[in-house]
């Protein structure tokens, strides 16, 4: 469980619901998704990674 402080008021969550609620959120009007290429980005790391 994950404690959000937002502002005055304080909400639990999970870390799975937060990520939900977090993803695409970087997109912009133009469609670019920054979290989406984040996420490539991290994946494509782990791959170089791996022996």
């Amino acid at each position: 469980m994950l404690y959000v402080v937002d502002g005055e008021q304080v909400r639990l969550t999970t870390k799975r619901q937060l990520a939900q609620e977090l993803y695409g959120s970087l997109a912009e009007d133009d469609g670019h998704d920054f979290t989406a290429e984040l996420l490539e980005e991290r994946r494509t790391e782990m791959q170089r990674e791996k022996p």
